[in-house]
């Protein structure tokens, strides 16, 4: 007899008698395995169609000896036997039985993905693993109890973040298959920023882009990443001309791209346009320090702040910030030093990259932090990957391959 394993089962409800479902649940889960321990019973908001009643959810550690394919049929059987209905994905659920963790490492199946590939995302998930099984490691290696964070942001969360002393975890992404692959992880919120100017369109500086450009990769990000928190930067010259215009083309941005927030670079300057925003719904994430839309009045990539005058506009733009509306600040390229005393003379978040350590949240680009260039290396990025060596040894394997006519072959054709 096959010695037993571990899984953990999220259990969720929005239909009907909600306790009712999930007793049921573990009163059918128990006919086929040893119910070794239970989470407690959350109430969570629905994920991607809001437009239904909240579920209950709750998880379960057990022990069986089935497979993870008799496991599945068990659970599809129970689902069907409790009255699960087929409506629209992501849609209402009598119940919804889920298989998100297993001691028998990774499994997959056509029909059958463990860990659950979206475990991470929720941040319910998270919870129960932390509660059932804290010690267990996760599918990128890391332990669940080192895993936090919020599925689901809302501009409020910011300043609760900071207030709790949490670190807030900000990515900049300008694509649908990286917001994807983000929208999997306990990643905060996505920045889709104008250095895509830099990163996407090859242009020496973020002068150049457009609001245009901005609500195309918007889109696609929100479309990859549909319940993300998201940040779009206003480009150049969107803004500053006058507070009409900020309302016009921020505007423009939120309704076509759902993006929760803008970000705009300055200070003094453009606290009217934040203020104006604010008022008018349009959540505002500011930007101070090196700001790459006033790359040609500092004369080049430098660190600002350094000059005690200096400093002190700055704490003072950044107060001024928050009294305008701002729910949080990026700080880039100052001293870590100063960062500390923005970071502390605020309530709102700063978000640092290159700002050192006292900043309430970091921010990298993906693109950066994957190691995807391999001539950009500035000293605040740390490459926690190196996909540019990984991509170049593909592609020549690939090139080697169709040359020599071992690809495609047998499995990669049609008969």
């Amino acid at each position: 007899m096959a010695a037993p394993s571990e899984y953990i089962l999220a259990l969720g409800t929005n239909v009907g008698d909600r306790q009712h479902n999930l007793s049921r649940a573990r009163e059918g889960i128990a006919r086929f395995a040893t119910i070794v321990a239970e989470s407690a019973i959350l109430e969570t908001w629905p994920i991607l169609i809001r437009a239904q009643g909240r579920f209950l959810n709750q998880a379960v550690r057990i022990s069986t000896t089935l497979e993870p394919q008799a496991l599945l049929a068990e659970v599809l059987s129970l689902e069907k036997q409790i009255g699960r209905q087929k409506r629209i994905k992501n849609g209402p659920r009598e119940i919804d039985i889920d298989i998100i963790w297993s001691s028998l490492g990774r499994v997959n199946l056509p029909n059958l993905v463990i860990p659950h590939p979206y475990n991470r995302a929720r941040e319910w998930v998270r919870q129960f693993m932390r509660e059932l099984k804290a010690d267990a490691i996760d599918e990128t290696g890391v332990s669940w109890s080192a895993i936090q964070g919020r599925s689901v942001m809302n501009v409020h969360d910011f300043t609760k973040k900071k207030a709790a002393g949490e670190k807030i975890t900000v990515v900049t992404c300008y694509d649908f298959a990286f917001s994807r692959l983000i929208a999997r992880t306990s990643v905060d919120a996505i920045l889709v920023g104008d250095s895509l100017g830099n990163v996407i369109q090859g242009q020496p500086n973020t002068i150049p882009v457009s609001v245009d450009d901005m609500v195309y990769h918007g889109k696609i990000v929100r479309r990859g990443a549909p319940q993300a928190f998201i940040v779009v930067d206003m480009p150049f010259m969107s803004y500053q001309t006058s507070v009409e215009e900020a309302l016009r083309n921020a505007g423009r941005i939120v309704k076509e791209t759902g993006a929760d927030a803008v970000k705009l670079e300055g200070g003094a300057n453009i606290a009217a346009q934040v203020r104006a925003l604010t008022e008018s719904g349009i959540p505002v994430m500011g930007h101070l320090g090196l700001t790459p839309q006033s790359l040609l009045a500092f004369g080049g990539y430098k660190v600002q702040g350094k000059t005690t005058a200096a400093a002190q506009k700055l704490i003072d733009d950044a107060k001024l910030l928050e009294q305008s509306g701002a729910f949080a600040i990026v700080l880039e390229m100052i001293p870590a030093a100063l960062t500390a005393q923005v970071s502390q003379s605020l309530s709102i978040p700063t978000i640092g990259i290159g700002a050192g350590e006292k900043a309430d949240g970091q921010v990298l680009v993906l693109n950066d932090l994957l190691g995807l260039d391999p001539d950009f290396a500035p000293k605040f990025v740390r490459k926690y990957a190196d996909l540019s060596s990984s991509v170049l040894s593909a592609l020549e394997n690939y090139a080697a391959d169709v040359r020599t006519g071992k690809f495609p072959g047998e499995k990669e054709s049609f008969s």
